[in-house]
C-alpha cells in the first residue's frame, strides 16, 4: 500500500514539475522583438536640435493682429508669441492634447489627436538654420512661419 502511494505521489510530483518548467518557458520567451524596438520619436529629436523644453498637456490659442496667446494647462503656463506685421501665420485652434517645445529659436507645436505640427520660427539666421534640421524629421503635415519672438510667463498657483 505505501509502495502504490509513493508511486502515486512520485506521478503526481512529476507532472508539476513539467507543468511548472512549461509556464515558465513559455512566459519567459519574447513574443515580439518588434515590440521591444524604440520607437522614433520627432518631437524629443527636435527638442534636442533646438536646445528647447518639451512640455505636454492641453493648449487653449488665442490670437488678433499682433500676437498669439498660448495657455498651457489652463494657466499652468503662458507663451506669447509676437507676430510679424503683415506676415500670416496658420490658424492654429485649441489641442486638447499637445506637445509644445519652446526655445530661444521659436515654438513647436504638435496636435498628438491630429498630428498636425506648426513651427513658430524665430526670425533670424541661427533659427531659421535650426528648424530647417527640425523640418526634416517631419515628412508631412507640418506649417510653419517666422514671428518676430516669444515671451514665457510662468505662473505660480497659490
Amino acid at each position: 500500500m505505501k509502495k502504490r502511494n509513493s508511486k502515486l505521489l512520485e506521478r503526481i510530483l512529476f507532472l508539476g514539475t513539467i507543468i511548472v518548467v512549461a509556464v515558465t518557458l513559455l512566459f519567459s520567451c519574447k513574443k515580439n522583438s518588434i515590440d521591444v524596438l524604440p520607437q522614433k520619436n520627432d518631437m524629443s529629436d527636435a527638442t534636442k536640435i533646438v536646445d528647447g523644453d518639451l512640455l505636454t498637456g492641453n493648449v487653449t490659442i488665442e490670437s488678433d493682429e499682433n500676437e498669439v496667446a498660448l495657455n498651457y494647462k489652463n494657466g499652468n503656463k503662458f507663451i506669447l508669441i509676437a507676430k510679424i506685421p503683415n506676415t500670416p501665420i496658420a490658424n492654429i485652434t485649441d489641442m486638447q492634447s499637445a506637445e509644445v517645445i519652446t526655445s530661444k529659436y521659436g515654438i513647436i507645436l504638435k496636435d498628438l489627436s491630429s498630428d498636425k505640427v506648426f513651427f513658430l520660427i524665430n526670425n533670424d539666421s541661427e533659427s531659421i538654420k535650426r528648424f530647417e534640421t527640425v523640418q526634416s524629421l517631419f515628412t508631412t503635415n507640418f506649417q510653419s512661419a517666422k514671428i518676430f519672438g516669444t515671451t514665457i510667463v510662468n505662473s505660480e498657483k497659490i
